[in-house]
Order: structure tokens, then C-alpha cells, then sequence
């Protein structure tokens, strides 16, 4: 990891940033790259609240909790489906997660 001189990790007041700021020992290369990703997951070319995510076989609700709360319309079932269900219930669907149960063709 490169080494950063003691004068580009003072902020604007002069002082020292404390411990637990990264951004002074992060290498700069390494830094836009945070900026970017981080621009990146803030837009998107469709709204979330419109993203339609259907999770299948028992998603853990952590991870249902996590969509949500990012803004998509999560529907999720304990189980699988059967190839007719499914058809039917990814019409308009923009995200099917699944575990193994499920076959997609």
C-alpha cells in the first residue's frame, strides 16, 4: 500500500483526521473507484420502486429486508412453483432469485 506524506492527510482546518478515517491512508487510485461504485449504486436507469423482485424457496429475510428497504417491491415465497405458477408470476417481473429447487429453461 503506498505511503501518503503526513500534509495530504490533514483536512481543510489543519488537523489531523482521527484513526478510523480511511481516507488518508487509501490509496487514490483505490479512492475514485469508491466514488465511482458508490455513484453507481445511488442511480439507476429505472426506478427502484419499480423494480418488481420475486424470491423463491425460503430467501432469508435478511436478505428480503435488504431489497426492501433499497426500494424494491419484493414478493417472496416459502416454496417453489410449478412451471405454470412461474410463468404466470414473472409476467412483468424484473428479478426471479432462486435456489436449487427451481428449474428456469
Amino acid at each position: 500500500q503506498a505511503q501518503k506524506s503526513s500534509s495530504s492527510c490533514l483536512d481543510r482546518s489543519g488537523a489531523s483526521p482521527s484513526a478510523h478515517d480511511s481516507a488518508c491512508t487509501m490509496p487514490a487510485e483505490m479512492k475514485r473507484k469508491r466514488e465511482t461504485d458508490e455513484e453507481v449504486v445511488e442511480t439507476t436507469s429505472f426506478p427502484k420502486n419499480k423494480i418488481k423482485v420475486l424470491l423463491l424457496e425460503g430467501v432469508s429475510a435478511r436478505g428480503i429486508k435488504i431489497l426492501q428497504g433499497d426500494g424494491f417491491q419484493v414478493e417472496a415465497l416459502k416454496g417453489a412453483l410449478t412451471e405454470e405458477e412461474l410463468l404466470e408470476k414473472i409476467k412483468g417481473l424484473h428479478i426471479l432469485g432462486i435456489r436449487s429447487k427451481t428449474q428456469v429453461s
